[in-house]
């Protein structure tokens, strides 16, 4: 019996956790956007920079920034000599680059692979300078 209440109490807390840690999807969906912050956004990125953008009937497009007007910005695709111009009114989401705590995660990265690679390079490196022998016995 004890047994029995020790692996229900396991489960509970598995899916309790499980139950917290799973995101929900209102949070997954961008907020959407209107017309004047997609204007602020695109004029921050600059002329000659790359965006992607979402539109509100799920079209994605990513393409350099060539113009931007007053009500919306003009693109020019990958490998499309034709230019594309978008409506910021018809923007429901854009990236312009990687956020702040998408950089601190690839620096840490970084650096964590680095840290790594050189411990390993002086653990292997001080095992191959020494000779093996018994531990002393007392």
């Amino acid at each position: 019996m004890r047994y029995l209440m020790l692996r229900l109490r396991h489960s509970m807390s598995l899916i309790l956790v499980t139950a917290l840690l799973t995101p929900a999807i209102a949070n997954a969906t961008p907020k959407p956007l209107d017309p004047g912050t997609v204007h602020v956004k695109v004029l921050k990125r600059g002329v000659g920079n790359w965006i992607a953008i979402q539109e509100n009937n799920g079209v994605q497009i990513f393409g350099r920034i060539i113009a931007i007007g007053d009500q919306s910005v003009t693109l020019q695709l990958h490998n499309d000599p034709k230019t594309t111009e978008i409506l910021y009114t018809d923007v429901e989401y854009i990236q312009t680059g990687f956020t702040a705590g998408q950089k601190v995660f690839m620096v840490a990265g970084i650096a964590a692979v680095a840290g790594f690679a050189t411990y390993g390079f002086v653990h292997i490196h001080n095992l191959e300078d020494k000779p093996l022998t018994p531990p002393a016995v007392r």
